[in-house]
């Protein structure tokens, strides 16, 4: 207990001639008792010198005088280095005072503690200063410029800013401090690199826009090592960039593949050339290989900008066209052989040459699905051709007659409405909800109008279409009245409600049966995208009186109503 309080009354003696020591100097006392109880403790010698020995005398007086000094010294000011090998003197003096005169007395060995503490104490202290003295130094030199001399004195602070926290008494413990300091040091020694890889930059960019490709490498290169560099040793800075060093990847890979650019670039060139002289089978070699170059570019530079999977695409395109120069000009000589024989009404081989023209162009659309000589609208042409072939003599003299000019343009219109035995002969199909062959087709919509014209337009090899308004009119002409009328019109007065066979009424004065009455008819609607078309002429489901106003009403083209049909004009 004694012990306790001389140690407690000691420390308190120190905070108050050294306030400069503060609250830690009591923990490193605590702490270094310890520390020194065991290992400072004074070996006795075989045979102990008496302390009245003037020599032991001396030694202690020594001692002391220098624990005073130093006393003395902190209360003036900061302990320098000497100042603590003095106080080191003083500890050395009490060790050998107490090791010659085998004196291990309470007492004796509180004051080796203390001034151990003491020492300890102020050398953390003076351990602080240091570090804030280099810190201040590093700052001014390198504001001044000095910029190795600077991060010197920062790494100088921030080695004993890291032993001071790695100290086990706490004092001047500042992890931020630490932390601080070692980022400051990172980004100082990273700006100059950083420098150095902006410079890199510019001038890789220079030499790459002046096309001198080799020396843009050496420059890319070494910006990718520069920020390799960074990214490695400089994590922490802002300099560190994931997507600065990728870019540069994608530069460099982009310089390397130049070469095989260029030679895709005059493949492309040979092959557009030889084609436009003719040579087909050149081209489409000279378009493999351009392909197949630039499928390698892709392949082995997969960052560069030149990599192209369109550019693979295009050459593939073009290569499949050049190889369908040949049979498309087959396909296109027969359709002008089919065709003239279809207008002559002279069918003779003609099944034999829808046939070789079905076959290539199955042929082409299966072999070379990227062409862009390919038809669709000729290869179904050939294939329902083909299909109707043995009814293409029946059907053509059905039609022979049954078109009368109308508009002064060369274009004539169906005498009468299209019938449900053409119809179906036409389509395969007959969507009519009171059957009968010479009855006119209805229940149909103007696209279902749309697509018969198409198809006839393949067995008449002429352009068939619906007739506008105006050409519904000119065929029309001037309304009769009175039994004229009565006539020519099938209305409600006389049908029952059921429509009549086509051509079975009286004709107009142009020669033209049922334009009022029997089934309304489709027109050709005002625009291609329209989402309603003209109805013209009535119906029989309507009186007369209705019919000779000359009805024209719009109708959703999807709409199938068995009061309409229609009739078609041939160019």
């Amino acid at each position: 207990m004694r012990a306790h309080r001389r140690s407690s009354s000691r420390s308190s003696v120190w905070q108050r001639r050294l306030p400069w020591l503060g609250a830690g100097a009591v923990v490193v006392v605590i702490v270094g008792g310890v520390f020194w109880w065991g290992l400072g403790r004074p070996v006795q010698p075989a045979t102990a010198a008496d302390p009245r020995d003037p020599a032991m005398v001396r030694l202690m007086a020594d001692s002391v005088a220098l624990e005073q000094e130093f006393v003395r010294i902190g209360a003036r000011r900061q302990p320098t280095e000497a100042d603590l090998l003095q106080l080191q003197r003083a500890i050395d003096f009490q060790t050998e005072w107490m090791r010659a005169t085998a004196n291990t007395a309470v007492e004796q060995e509180l004051r080796l503690r203390d001034l151990q503490a003491l020492y300890d104490a102020a050398w953390l202290r003076t351990v602080v200063s240091r570090s804030q003295t280099a810190e201040t130094a590093g700052r001014e030199l390198l504001a001044s410029g000095k910029h190795d001399e600077g991060v010197a004195q920062l790494r100088a602070a921030v080695e004993l800013q890291r032993m001071l926290n790695q100290h086990q008494s706490g004092v001047g413990r500042d992890l931020a401090r630490e932390t601080m300091l070692a980022q400051d040091i990172d980004r100082l020694e990273a700006e100059p690199i950083n420098a150095e890889l902006a410079g890199q930059l510019v001038e890789a960019e220079k030499l790459r826009d002046a096309k001198k490709t080799t020396e843009a490498l050496a420059a890319y290169h070494r910006a990718h090592e520069l920020q390799l560099r960074l990214n490695r040793e400089f994590g922490r800075t802002q300099f560190a960039s994931l997507n600065t060093l990728e870019k540069i990847q994608d530069e460099i890979a982009t310089l390397d593949s130049t070469g095989l650019l260029g030679e895709v670039m005059d493949l492309s060139t040979q092959a557009a050339d030889a084609q436009a002289s003719g040579q087909s089978s050149q081209a489409v070699a000279l378009f493999e290989k351009a392909a197949a170059t630039q499928q390698r570019l892709n392949t082995e530079f997969p960052r560069s900008r030149h990599v192209s999977t369109e550019r693979v695409d295009t050459l593939e395109v073009a290569r499949q066209t050049e190889l369908c120069a040949e049979p498309s000009r087959q396909i296109a000589q027969l359709d002008r052989e089919v065709a003239a024989s279809l207008r002559e009404r002279k069918l003779v081989c003609v099944r034999e040459k829808l046939k070789k023209g079905a076959e290539l162009n199955d042929a082409i659309f299966t072999r070379l699905p990227r062409s862009r000589r390919l038809d669709p609208e000729l290869r179904l042409k050939f294939n329902f051709l083909l299909l109707q072939s043995e009814e293409l003599e029946p059907l053509l003299g059905s039609l022979a007659g049954a078109f009368l000019p109308v508009g002064g343009r060369g274009a004539k219109l169906q005498a009468t409405e299209v019938s449900q035995k053409l119809y179906r002969q036409v389509m395969q199909a007959n969507p009519s909800r009171q059957p009968g062959d010479d009855l006119p087709v209805e229940s149909v919509s103007a696209a279902d109008a749309a697509e018969f014209c198409r198809r006839l337009s393949w067995v008449l090899a002429r352009p068939v279409r619906l007739p506008n308004e105006g050409e519904f009119r000119a065929a029309l002409g001037t309304v009769p009245a009175g039994d004229a009328l009565a006539a020519q019109v099938w209305a409600l007065e006389r049908s029952r409600e059921k429509p009549r066979a086509v051509g079975t009424g009286t004709a107009n004065a142009s020669g033209f049966f049922d334009l009022l009455g029997n089934v309304a008819e489709w027109l050709e609607p005002d625009t291609a995208g329209a989402e309603l078309s003209p109805v013209a002429g009535g119906s029989y489901a309507e009186p007369t009186e209705d019919l000779v106003k000359v009805p024209v009403v719009r109708r959703s083209r999807l709409e199938r109503a068995r009061t309409i049909g229609f009739r078609v004009m041939v160019e």
